[in-house]
């Protein structure tokens, strides 16, 4: 009995080039695919983290030299005004608060390191802990410069300097603008 719907039996394919295509294992291809990308997001993770790392260190000595030019501004700011109430005269020379820049970490004052008259006078103190070491350095009657020294790296050596200069024309001080970092 021949059935008509069927189709005729095939022969199979002749060994060699002309036969089947090769069964592609599509397990294989997506485990390849998952890899590189695997790879390429762990790349990709790497790098942001550099960067982001970079970022955050970058905003960091940012942030504390920021703190050095803020206290020895107004400090010097102070010390303008002080020299102005005592007609142009400068106050003596202070104490450094504290006396070496802080190696590394911040330093949290007392009212007391405040007492040096240049301080008082100045009505300068600070009650938040501070990188930078501040100090007024009279070079003479009519001028001076506030120095503000830190250590960031804490390697023993101040590598963050921030300087403003006062002077005094008359009964009028100034306080200039501050060079550092």
């Amino acid at each position: 009995m021949t059935y008509v719907d069927q189709p005729p039996p095939q022969a199979p394919y002749p060994p060699g080039p002309g036969g089947p295509p090769p069964k592609s294992s599509s397990t294989a291809t997506i485990f390849i695919v998952l890899a590189v990308v695997g790879i390429a997001v762990v790349v990709l993770v790497g790098v942001l983290a550099a960067i982001g790392i970079y970022g955050a260190r970058s905003y960091m000595v940012k942030a504390k030299a920021s703190e050095g030019l803020n206290g020895a501004g107004a400090l010097a700011r102070g010390i303008a005004a002080c020299g102005e109430k005592e007609s142009g005269k400068l106050p003596e020379t202070s104490v450094a608060v504290p006396s070496t820049p802080p190696a590394g970490i911040n330093y949290m004052s007392t009212p007391s390191d405040w007492n040096d008259p240049a301080f008082k006078c100045a009505y300068f103190d600070m009650s938040t802990p501070q990188y930078f070491s501040y100090q007024w350095v009279k070079e003479s009657d009519t001028r001076g410069r506030v120095v503000a020294l830190a250590d960031l790296d804490a390697d023993g050596t101040a590598e963050q300097r921030v300087e403003v200069v006062v002077e005094c024309a008359g009964s009028t001080c100034t306080a200039q603008r501050a060079t550092g970092p």
